[in-house]
Order: structure tokens, then sequence, then C-alpha cells
């Protein structure tokens, strides 16, 4: 059993049971492991979650920040929804996004790794607009806050059909204004 598969663990217990369910008796159970083996790794229930943060949080730096860009304003849009739409509900990060909503009220470090992941949105947002001339710092803060509300309702919902149609609905309301 490696670190990785104990984290991964983790985050599948929490994402499906809460974090109120989450022991190191019940990840060890869940393993097929002795407590023990557990200690080996992590300082307890709170050095767990401390290193899953860590483990999630260089995945998303090594995946959430590549962005390709073409000429298109719409195509661009919709390549970024698509892209955090395959983030979100890819085997890698669903669980460990669910923990973060289901902990970021009581936990400063899945505040922050929400914070992280919005401001990451908002920055790719804006880079996208700016390069199609648009007026990014009107329209770049109101794109990146629905973007992000619709994928908390798409990680609490398990749905990700919403998010289909979201750049050329935006574009759509962008050409009426």
């Amino acid at each position: 059993m490696t670190k990785e598969e104990i984290l991964i663990k983790s985050a599948e217990i929490i994402s499906e049971n809460g974090i109120e369910n989450f022991t190191v008796g019940a990840l060890s159970e869940e393993l097929g492991i002795r407590k023990a083996s557990l200690y080996y790794y992590f300082d307890g229930k709170d050095g767990i979650i401390r290193a899953m943060h860590d483990y999630y949080h260089q995945l998303l730096l090594k995946k959430g920040y590549r962005i390709r860009l073409s000429t298109d304003l719409e195509e661009n849009l919709d390549y970024l929804v698509r892209h955090w739409q395959n983030l979100v509900f890819s085997d890698d990060f669903y669980d460990y996004l669910r923990v973060l909503l289901i902990l970021r009220q009581t936990d400063e470090r899945s505040e922050e790794e929400w914070q992280s992941i919005s401001l990451t949105i908002s920055g790719q947002v804006q880079i996208i607009l700016e390069k199609s001339e648009k007026r990014a710092d009107l329209i770049a803060p109101l794109f990146s806050s629905f973007l992000e509300l619709k994928l908390e309702k798409a990680l609490i919902s398990g749905e990700s059909d919403s998010l289909e149609s979201l750049a050329p609905l935006f574009l759509s309301a962008l050409h009426r204004s």
C-alpha cells in the first residue's frame, strides 16, 4: 500500500461519508491494513488530511493551469469550461474536490485550496478575454463566478450536463449587452 493510495482512498471516504465518519480506524479497515501502518506515514487523522491537501495541490498545479488558446473567443471559453469539467469529473480529482466543498467552511486549508482554484479560473478567463480584446475587467469576474458556481453545483449533484452550454450562453448574453 503506497502513501498515494492511502490519500486517494481518504478523499474517497470523506467525499462519500463526510468528515465526521472519517477516522484512522475506518480508513485502515477500508484499506485492509493495520492502523499502525497508517501511523507509520501519518500522525493521525489531521496528518492524513494535511498530506491529502499537499498531494492534490501538486496534482492540480500540474493539470489545472494548462490551457491552450486559439483566436476564437467562443472556442477558448468552451475549451476552458470543458477543461475544468474534465478536471472536476476525472478519477484523479472528483472525490478531493468534493472534500474541499465539504470542509471549506470548517477547515482553513480546504478554503485556501478552493480559493486557489477560484483564482486559477479567474486568471484563465482574464487571459482569454484579454486575448479577444474584450473588456476583461468587467466581464471576467462575471464569467469566472458563473463557471465556479456551475462547477460547485455539478460537484454536489454529480452531473456535469449543466456545463455544456455555458460558453455559448455567456457569449449570447455578452453580444446582447
